[in-house]
């Protein structure tokens, strides 16, 4: 009994209050967990996000209202196909179940419009009383409007006097006039100073003005009329409501982070785990979708209530669908559709396939990395180009048309887009002659970095400050590239050091060689050496040459090299010198200065003896 109902713990009673806890507990939670609150609020949750809201309201609505729907017009299917019914019981059933759905239809979205029960979930912020009122008033509307339409149809097959019709139809249409009239004059809103507040003026007058025009109408005999107005209250009313919250909901999972804030989309992230970027664009198509659904639901509801049938309806749809003229052009939405799909799964494939070749054949090979790198990206552009083709195809597109239009640009192209158009050319060269690939060392243009990309517009660098470059192909076909790691990544690094006049040369140069042999990462073939490479302003300059068998690990290795130099210098002795100027001050003869001097007034003293400075660099020692 513990696994079959998880309250048999808690349930405490006889057996009969166990089952009827089970059974009424247990539907509701399938239903959660399989459509993740969509159709009922959480009464649990006491502050819920206004997409939440929007969310509930929608699906709330237009689910249960479309499974009823198909119920309904599968039951009567049933009936009509096994010829169970009479011709007039059917037409009396079909308008009963029009009517049940209709009802069955603004009930559910006055219960999420205005939650009477549930203030938490209430999609305006309006009084709880006030929300009663208006949830009632629209029920009772549509229960009269549909109890109108469905008396109506009894008078016309039971061929009932015509008073009778009119009478029946006017208290229904004054009924419903008056309950619109109430509805334009309920006060939902609460002001800061706990007054209430009416509905925006427009709206109130569109409300009063179509509940006083059924009345007018009815009491001077358009019947027709007051019947046609409370009915498009009524039902249209409710189509439009239902389709302006469906754009609202869209819109919100649209926003950047809006999808993360339904049950759906943290649901798909824990099993998932999806960046930002992605969840935003499965936001972005969901809001896509909704609006779609809404608007292919609600405009041929809405046709069907103004007087539009079924075929015509479909004949619409047929023509937009299929040809769409523009003068002389010709445009069907169906072939952009399929061109678009079968573009999509060209796409999806060359990704596919690139994936495979690189991870199960060209992997397994042992093939070069940057031979890998060119080969994916040659089967992705042409996969790409392949695909793109196709779904033109399909759309209907005269490749041929194409062409003279690609002949017209070609003048553009030479001018206009010639860098581009350079920089494509460019990247082929690279791919195809390789002087560098993915994951090597180059200098180019004063930007020292690794490969991360090679496209056929540019090359992206990362440096090692973790700055990413994009340079242009054309930079780097036209200008001089180093690699450090074309072949391998053998290298030699050099570090200059500066000692003083009155040092051995010949012992710094013993001092540097043990040091560097010293050194694991040094090669001993080609051997270390040092160089005395000459007479420096200060200073006697040598220059230690050793070979590492990966030269992108240099830093580390000259950062060591340096520190053992300074520690063993200081232990032998031996000063690293810096620039140094000696300067003398020699006095200069008073004539010389009298004449270097510009004439003084005859009133001016007499100059006073001076000195002036002069710097001579010190000799080194011979």
């Amino acid at each position: 009994m513990d696994a079959i109902c998880p309250q048999f713990q808690a349930a405490g009673g006889s057996a009969r209050d166990l089952l009827r806890a089970c059974s009424r507990r247990h539907p509701d939670d399938r239903g959660r967990r399989l459509f993740g609150n969509l159709f009922d609020a959480d009464p649990a949750i006491e502050n819920p996000s206004y997409l939440s809201r929007l969310s509930v309201a929608f699906w709330s609505t237009l689910l249960p209202s479309a499974a009823l729907g198909v119920f309904l017009a599968g039951t009567y299917f049933f009936y009509n196909y096994y010829g169970v019914l009479r011709y007039d019981i059917a037409q009396l059933m079909v308008t009963l179940f029009n009517v049940i759905a209709i009802v069955f239809f603004v009930y559910r979205l006055a219960r999420a419009v205005f939650a009477p029960r549930l203030p938490n979930w209430r999609l305006l912020p309006m009084q709880t009383g006030a929300a009663r009122a208006l949830f009632w008033v629209s029920l009772l509307a549509a229960i009269v409007t549909g109890a109108d339409f469905f008396a109506s149809k009894i008078n016309e097959v039971m061929q009932s006097p015509l008073s009778l019709t009119v009478a029946k139809s006017l208290l229904a249409t004054v009924i419903v006039g008056l309950l619109v009239i109430v509805f334009g004059l309920v006060r939902p809103y609460v002001n800061e100073d706990g007054t209430s507040r009416g509905w925006n003026s427009y709206f109130k007058a569109l409300i009063l003005l179509l509940g006083a025009g059924t009345i007018l109408a009815a009491f001077l005999g358009y019947i027709g009329l007051a019947r046609f107005i409370s009915q498009q209250v009524v039902i249209t009313g409710a189509i439009l409501s239902t389709m302006y919250i469906g754009y609202l909901s869209a819109g919100a999972i649209s926003e950047i982070g809006g999808f993360m804030n339904t049950s759906f989309g943290r649901r798909l992230d824990r099993k998932y785990h999806f960046d930002e970027t992605t969840e935003d664009q499965i936001g972005l198509l969901l809001s896509v979708v909704i609006n779609v659904l809404v608007l292919a639901v609600g405009i041929p509801l809405i046709l069907l209530q103004w007087g539009f049938q079924w075929g015509d309806i479909r004949l619409w749809t047929y023509n937009i669908a299929n040809e769409i003229r523009i003068g002389s052009i010709s445009i069907s939405l169906i072939g952009i559709l399929t061109g678009f799909l079968l573009f999509l799964l060209g796409y999806l494939g060359t990704r596919g396939f690139q994936r495979w070749l690189d991870g199960k054949v060209m992997a397994r090979g042992k093939v070069d990395a940057g031979v890998r790198n060119s080969i994916k990206t040659a089967v992705g552009y042409a996969g790409i180009a392949l695909a793109a083709l196709v779904g033109i195809s399909a759309a209907g597109i005269d490749l041929s048309n194409l062409a003279l239009v690609a002949g017209a640009l070609s003048l553009g192209i030479g001018f206009g887009l010639q860098n581009i158009v350079n920089n494509f050319v460019s990247g082929l060269i690279l791919l195809a002659e390789r002087p560098f690939k993915v994951g090597d060392w180059i200098v180019a243009g004063g930007i020292s970095g690794t490969v991360k990309k090679i496209s056929v517009r540019a090359t992206e660098i990362e440096t090692f400050q973790r700055q990413s470059v994009i340079l242009p192909n054309s930079e780097l076909i036209n200008a001089a590239v180093g690699n450090w790691t074309h072949r391998n990544r053998l290298g030699r690094v050099d570090i200059a050091v500066g000692v003083a006049y009155q040092s051995d040369p010949r012992q710094v140069q013993q001092i540097l060689l043990e040091i560097i042999r010293a050194q694991p990462q040094a090669m001993k073939n080609p051997e270390p050496m040092v160089v005395f490479i000459g007479f420096g302003a200060s200073s006697l300059d040598f220059e230690v040459r050793a070979f590492l068998s990966d030269v992108t690990t240099q830093v580390g290795f000259m950062n060591e090299v340096r520190f053992q130099i300074f520690e063993r210098f200081r232990e032998e002795g031996i000063e690293i010198p810096f620039p140094q100027q000696d300067v003398y001050i020699k006095e200069m003869p008073k004539v010389a200065v009298e004449q270097a001097l510009p004439p003084a007034p005859a009133e001016a003293a007499k100059p006073a003896k001076r000195s002036t400075p002069q710097v001579r660099r010190k000799a080194a020692p011979e």
